[in-house]
């Protein structure tokens, strides 16, 4: 598995994500607009309620996909040197798959095979950080073995 080929599929899928999340915001505002000019009482006062707790929970997840994009361009690949230590940025070959530790996302599919996208901070993110090709490590009642880092 190539790292740059897994970083530019993940960078497509952010990318992706937030044009999505663009189109979902600019339609809530503009239900906004519409609600902003009834004038049937209650049931204006309770539909413009609504787009307005939609909009705040499009607000945070648009946040949180700031963060990933800011992550995403924190540990891109053509920035960092190699390491013989698992750390962000690492895409590490196990003896469970392949993980690419930069955020948090699941699985993805590329050319190459399958890779899952963890955070360091996730269970298997967090125990991988540190280890080195033949390392044993062990999350959640499982047991593995580093394979190679790149």
């Amino acid at each position: 598995m190539n790292k740059k080929e897994v970083y530019e599929a993940l960078v497509k899928v952010i990318q992706e994500r937030g044009a999505e999340m663009q189109l979902a915001w600019n339609e809530l505002m503009e239900s906004n607009k519409q609600e902003g000019k009834s004038s049937a009482g209650d049931k204006h006062e309770t539909a413009a309620a609504q787009v307005h707790l939609e909009l705040e929970k499009m607000g945070k997840q648009m946040q949180e996909h700031n963060r990933k994009c800011e992550e995403l361009e924190r540990f891109n690949p053509s920035k960092l040197e190699s390491n013989t230590h698992v750390r962000s940025g690492s895409l590490v070959e196990t003896s469970e798959g392949w993980f690419y530790i930069i955020t948090s996302l699941g699985k993805l599919t590329t050319e190459s095979g399958d890779c899952f996208v963890v955070s360091a901070s996730s269970p298997i993110g967090a125990a991988l950080l540190g280890k080195q090709a033949g390392e044993v490590f062990q999350w959640n009642g499982r047991e593995g073995t580093v394979v190679g880092i790149f």
